[in-house]
């Protein structure tokens, strides 16, 4: 007999995609209305300011010879180079002090992509662009309690922002064509990214429910009306900049995306499983190359899971000095272990400033581990995010209670940017540690130096050190009520 109830949310998820693709195509329909000038064809022009390069005091110009282009390469170089004198990107000019070659990328789709190589002279002529690049830890905080997200993507980003006079004859290249000058900033100048995301962090100030890493801009709403008023006034930004954007890049309304790596979606993000599946399906490395790009790979997904590090303590032992690459049984174990915990359901919840905080930290015989929860209304709690490391030697040689000490100091110093200024709940499974951290009315006297440094530490937030367990819960997805 049919489950009349899965019939019914089946059916009200149904209802809600057909009223979602309507919302949405009016949406659109109504950006372009609006903001027609965004939606273009051709590069826009940033209006509001010029890149500047600085060069070092004793930057000396630097002259590079052409490279040879692969004849197979010619004709696809000679397009992007008429492309760009058409936009007004280059302009021919004979002599420069100072020029780059070109060099030919072949991207993943099979095209190719001409770049000037910048590296041969002028990046390290160049004095430092001090614009913080955002982590995406950051652009993610900014994420919560948005139930639909939409994805902005601008058109050849850097080449719509022009660069200032001074600047343009470092900005030569020397090609089978001759002499070029850009006239916009372009990949492969060092500082370009740090510029460019100031530009983007100037243009998107002020604004609610909206992040930005470099011209990858991200919009959500905790309404479909906040959404699309946060749209309306994400456009009327870039439209007051002058940028254009790519209509096929960008998504509207979406219920997941796909954004720095991770999916997405209402409950939070999680890795997206394109990306993990090429790790789960790696063999075992026969060296220690194969070793350490396996690392690499997982440790990304660090924030995900709780003791990684302790997971992967056997092939770390592997890359000590002097270590031989000897796969061991235990080596084996942890390579299966980290792959089938990435393949696992993994989600970490938006971070909001305004929800209950919990710290929870642990220690091991191998490491010690952190977690940064979310207490919400319901009494379940909801993982922001993970934190681990391996212990040093030295730590490896405390005793229990100054390891799970070790472990709770390490935990907020992780997770200080969420819990500095606010108060929060610090959780460990160790009760002596409630005694010396927790006392209200001053350590006790035969406390050691290690965990009397330790609690001043502590002291600097406004915590509240308890022992108890957590409570999760892994919900299923839900489509969202419109």
């Amino acid at each position: 007999m049919p489950d009349y109830r899965q019939f019914k949310d089946q059916y009200h998820c149904r209802m809600a995609t057909t009223a979602l693709d309507r919302i949405r195509n009016e949406t659109v329909t109504s950006l372009k209305t609006r903001f027609a000038d965004v939606f273009s064809p051709g590069l826009g022009r940033c209006t509001k300011t010029k890149a500047k390069l600085v060069l070092k005091p004793d930057a000396t110009p630097i002259y590079r010879q052409r490279r040879p282009v692969p004849f197979a390469s010619q004709s696809a170089v000679n397009a992007e180079i008429d492309r760009l004198l058409k936009e007004g990107v280059l302009s021919a000019v004979d002599h420069s002090n100072w020029a780059a070659p070109i060099v030919v990328v072949k991207k993943s789709n099979g095209t190719t992509r001409t770049c000037a190589d910048f590296s041969t002279g002028l990046n390290d002529a160049l004095m430092m662009h001090q614009h913080p690049l955002p982590t995406a830890e950051e652009v993610f905080t900014k994420l919560n309690g948005g139930q639909l997200f939409s994805q902005i993507d601008l058109a050849d980003a850097y080449l719509q922002v022009e660069v200032d006079e001074n600047s343009k004859e470092l900005l030569t290249v020397n090609t089978h064509r001759g002499l070029f000058q850009y006239n916009r900033l372009t990949f492969g100048v060092k500082f370009a990214p740090g510029i460019f995301q100031q530009i983007i962090d100037s243009m998107i100030a002020g604004l609610t429910g909206v992040a930005a890493y470099f011209d990858d801009i991200i919009v959500t709403g905790r309404t479909v009306d906040e959404h699309r008023q946060n749209l309306e006034a994400v456009f009327k930004r870039i439209s007051d900049y002058g940028f254009r954007v790519r209509i096929d890049k960008c998504n509207f309304l979406m219920q997941e995306i796909r954004y720095l790596g991770d999916i997405i979606d209402k409950d939070g993000r999680r890795p997206d499983p394109s990306k993990v599946k090429a790790i789960t399906e790696m063999p075992p490395p026969k060296d220690l190359a194969q070793l350490r790009s396996f690392l690499r790979m997982i440790n990304y997904y660090g924030a995900f899971i709780l003791q990684m590090r302790q997971i992967r303590a056997p092939l770390d032992a592997l890359l000590k000095k002097n270590a031989p690459f000897n796969w061991s049984e235990d080596c084996q174990k942890a390579f299966d272990k980290a792959k089938d915990v990435l393949a696992s359901p993994l989600l970490l919840t938006h971070f909001g400033p305004n929800l209950e905080l919990i710290v929870a930290a642990d220690a091991s015989e191998y490491g010690i581990g952190a977690v940064i929860l979310h207490r919400f209304a319901d009494g379940i709690e909801k993982a922001i995010s993970h934190a681990s490391r391996s212990l040093t030697a030295t730590e490896k040689r405390y005793g229990q209670i100054e390891n799970e000490g070790l472990a709770l100091v390490y935990a907020v110093r992780k997770f200080h940017r969420y819990l500095f200024g606010r108060s929060f709940t610090l959780l460990t499974d160790h009760k002596p540690l409630v005694t010396i951290f927790g006392n209200k009315k001053g350590l006790p006297t035969y406390t050691a130096n290690r965990l009397l440094r330790w609690s001043l530490i502590l002291q600097g937030y406004d915590s509240r050190l308890n022992t108890g367990r957590r409570q999760t819960s892994d919900k299923p997805m839900r489509c969202p009520d419109l």
